[in-house]
């Protein structure tokens, strides 16, 4: 029938007489126009949205076995490939030639059942039904898409004695499950309900208007996150985005929003502390977790959208706060930019206007200065390792600078900072050398902590930085406050040679 030229069906008319070949063309005729269906307007492969999904997982049994979940697809023959109970398969190593890539296929097949015969003419038998069938196979080679279509595929070497979950599907190890080559069938639709597509809907075009907000104050990363949640919304608006793909298509979402805080931390902060945003942080945080447990049911998904929206709520306030209409002062100080701040040679005067913000310099702690480390208290406890030392470096604009300073390999720096107002935010600024990166500090203030300090620069060649960390006002209550530098790596040295402090004029 495959190969006519054209579909006949059969045509019924008074005083037909029928035979089983009539009968068997006609299920014939039925059977190609629906492979035929299959294999123009859909592409082969398995339908993610359909039971399990025929995913293959690990067992977790310590063995070279594994199950394949039910599920539903297309070869490229057009057949329907239907799999209703989990299979399960065990690997025999012992018949392989290791290393060895073994492939996970799933193949079509048919087999004639319900036999009858007829007591009254034993001419008259035959199988009733043909059960349409799948088997699960491991084979040697690539399945090709026709034959057999291919579920998953396993790198195997000496010395692997389970099948595992890939820890990174991206980049599978030997023995972990390799799911990166398995067809995805074109399909329409994406099985969500309507409440689900306008939470979706709704999540997104709010994120996309706090984040073309946020690039229009500069925010860079915000640009990134605006276009990857446009991206989505179109997804969404043509009904591409459902319970089994909600998670992937905001994976790469909060990761933007992720690195978006961090430029916002390190470049805006005056942003960064606004009331509030340390909870919008851990709303994101919270959004990133159910995300990255990636959720396939609807109700898992329903909470994704909802956390969605919780750290839209969180963010909108800050925004809203910072875009709000402020009385305009006039510069004081030199006028330099963040980014001005950190490659700067010079020392830092009295007064400074960065970003049109105006901010006084209230103290100042010179490192290996008898007098000025004994006005501030400045002590290091607990440290595996410490020495001090003079240093000629250059900055980015080749200018060198001599300056002595102290480093410390675990333990804690302490200090106090006085002339503060209470309630008023505080701009750290320390002198440093970058000749390592992840200089990574947790900072308290009082016994509270603030937060983690952390220096990601490194520069070989013009080793002169600077770095500046911001202490909101909430937790400068006195005129004098201590604070506390503690290493978070006990292996890597923590570096100072001048601590600058700043408040807002």
């Amino acid at each position: 029938m495959a190969e006519q030229a054209n579909f006949k069906r059969i045509n019924f008319f008074e005083g037909f007489f029928t035979t089983d070949e009539d009968w068997n063309a006609a299920e014939a005729y039925h059977l190609e126009k629906r492979r035929l269906h299959n294999r123009v307007l859909h592409t082969p492969g398995v339908v993610p949205v359909a039971a399990g999904g025929l995913r293959v997982q690990a067992r977790g049994r310590s063995d070279l076995s594994f199950e394949v979940a039910p599920g539903y697809g297309i070869d490229g023959r057009g057949n329907e490939l239907v799999l209703r109970d989990p299979g399960v398969k065990v690997v025999e190593a012992d018949k392989l030639k290791l290393p060895q890539t073994i492939y996970i296929a799933i193949k079509y097949f048919e087999e004639p059942t319900d036999f009858i015969a007829y007591k009254e003419n034993p001419r008259f038998k035959g199988h009733r039904r043909i059960e349409e069938k799948v088997k699960i196979e491991v084979m040697m080679r690539e399945p090709d898409g026709v034959e057999a279509l291919e579920l998953g595929r396993i790198r195997l070497e000496e010395g692997v004695r389970e099948i595992r979950d890939a820890l990174d599907p991206r980049v599978p190890g030997p023995g972990e499950i390799d799911l990166r080559f398995v067809p995805i069938a074109g399909y329409a639709g994406s099985h969500a309900t309507p409440q689900l597509r306008n939470e979706i809907a709704n999540g997104l075009s709010e994120k996309a208007v706090l984040s073309a907000l946020l690039a229009k104050l500069g925010v860079v990363p915000a640009n990134y996150l605006r276009q990857a949640v446009l991206a989505a919304e179109l997804l969404n608006s043509s009904n591409g985005i459902g319970p089994f793909n909600l998670a992937d298509c905001l994976l790469a979402i909060v990761e933007l929003e992720r690195e978006m805080i961090e430029a916002i931390e390190k470049d805006f902060p005056q942003i960064a502390a606004r009331k509030g945003f340390a909870d919008y942080k851990k709303a994101l945080e919270a959004l990133t977790k159910v995300v990255r447990d990636r959720p396939r049911d609807a109700d898992g998904c329903m909470g994704v959208a909802r956390f969605l929206n919780a750290s839209n709520q969180a963010l909108t306030p800050i925004v809203k706060e910072k875009l709000a209409p402020t009385q305009k002062t006039n510069a004081k100080g030199e006028q330099v930019t963040w980014k001005d701040v950190v490659v700067r040679s010079k020392d830092f005067p009295e007064e400074l206007n960065i970003d049109g913000s105006n901010f006084t310099r209230v103290d100042h702690l010179q490192l290996v200065n008898d007098e000025s480390e004994k006005a501030h208290k400045f002590a290091i406890e607990g440290q595996k390792d410490m020495w001090k030392s003079r240093q000629t470096f250059t900055y980015p604009d080749k200018e060198s600078v001599a300056d002595s300073g102290v480093a410390y390999i675990g333990g804690q720096a302490k200090w106090q900072v006085h002339n503060l107002k209470p309630g008023k935010d505080m701009i750290v600024i320390k002198r440093f050398d970058a000749i390592l990166g992840e200089q990574i500090c947790d900072i308290l203030v009082d016994s509270k902590k603030v937060g983690q300090w952390k220096v990601t620069e490194a520069d070989r060649k013009h080793r002169w930085r600077n770095h500046y960390f911001l202490v909101p006002g909430t937790f400068i209550t006195a005129e004098t406050i201590e604070m506390v530098s503690k290493a978070v790596s006990a292996e890597r040295d923590i570096n100072m040679f001048q601590l600058w402090f700043y408040q807002p004029a």
